[in-house]
């Protein structure tokens, strides 16, 4: 294996780590196939919502994927936040169990409070699909650019209240929501380095307007393609009117989207990238999106042809489909699996970056 030596220690130039990227993998669906069944257990016998008699089969599926994005967003708001309220906990595996524990409590909370607020479930994913859309701005695309400097709590606390007040501002306007077909791809576009080669040595925001533009972009495309596939129709009314980019007409197409979120990030980042690290940006990093599409569409081919001998109806097979969204960001950002080490893709000079790339 090719290696660089700098001042530290050695950085690898495109590894594979097999026994760490299949133990990372076996821990993310692990953990989303037991708490998925708990989850659903609970949410049955306690519903989020007000759902009573034969409403809770309806609609329990939906407090689960309520539960599990909430409690990832406190876990991801943590985390850019240089780690508060926990950052001063030593133990790294101590501090992750306690962070990943208080954001399922407040998750839930979070989830039960969009109903005593008043709300109904069509106010699910409009919220959900902003304060996601806006930590990806601020803080993922964005590199943090609204709180460089300040101390965790003070990152903590202005992220969260410019969050909310733009989550209300949206979510109470004519726009309703920010599409959130966007989430899969943003995740594969980090995740490989891609969007991060693409918008390389921009200023911030500037790159994270760049960003999110090319999202929306492939977005469009990616629509176009299901709508020629006969699972998206252009002229079915969406979440709200601002946006007439249609609705999907197939439920596979909301199992796919589920599946690729779940998919996309834990697989890069376990993986390492391997074996599209050997091949130089951009390419690599778009045959590395690619992948993540074709292995979702397989999975997601899969869990379809379960639904009767495994999984009651769809609904059960769409919580199983999106609990993996959770765990491939926490087993990484919270407890290191695919992180350990930095690595270079061939051409990188710097692990983690692309700024000093001509």
């Amino acid at each position: 294996m090719e290696a660089i030596q700098d001042t530290g220690p050695p950085v690898d130039i495109a590894p594979g780590h097999w026994p760490s990227s299949l133990r990372g993998l076996g821990l993310v669906y692990g953990a989303a196939i037991a708490s998925c069944y708990l989850v659903n257990a609970i949410v049955i016998a306690n519903p989020i919502g007000p759902w009573t008699a034969e409403k809770v089969q309806d609609m329990y599926w939906l407090d689960n994927v309520t539960w599990q994005l909430l409690a990832l967003w406190w876990v991801l708001l943590s985390v850019v936040s240089g780690g508060f309220p926990f950052h001063r906990i030593e133990d790294a595996r101590t501090r992750a169990f306690v962070t990943l524990g208080t954001a399922w409590v407040v998750g839930w909370l979070s989830a039960k409070g969009i109903y005593w607020a008043g709300l109904d479930a069509d106010w699910v994913f409009p919220i959900i699909g902003c304060i996601f859309f806006f930590i990806a701005f601020f803080s993922f695309a964005g590199e943090n650019w609204l709180v460089a400097g300040m101390p965790p709590h003070r990152q903590f606390f202005i992220l969260l209240v410019m969050i909310a007040f733009l989550t209300y501002a949206i979510t109470h306007s004519a726009i309703r929501w920010i599409p959130a077909w966007w989430f899969p791809f943003i995740e594969m576009g980090s995740a490989s380095g891609l969007l991060a080669y693409l918008t390389r040595r921009m200023s911030q925001p500037g790159k994270a307007l760049a960003q999110i533009a090319i999202l929306f972009l492939v977005v469009l495309v990616f629509l176009a393609i299901c709508q020629h596939l006969g699972i998206w129709s252009a002229e079915a009314p969406g979440i709200g009117t601002f946006w007439t980019l249609g609705y999907f007409s197939d439920p596979f197409w909301l199992l796919w989207f589920m599946v690729a979120c779940s998919v996309s990030y834990a697989l890069l980042i376990q993986l390492r990238n391997w074996p599209f690290s050997r091949i130089p940006m951009p390419l690599g990093g778009i045959l590395a999106c690619l992948f993540c599409a074709a292995v979702t569409t397989i999975v997601a081919q899969i869990l379809a042809r379960m639904v009767g001998p495994v999984f009651t109806d769809m609904n059960e097979a769409l919580t199983y489909a999106y609990m993996g969204t959770h765990w491939s960001f926490v087993i990484a950002l919270l407890f290191g699996f695919g992180l350990e080490r930095p690595y270079l893709w061939v051409g990188q000079k710097t692990p983690g970056s692309w700024e000093d790339v001509d």
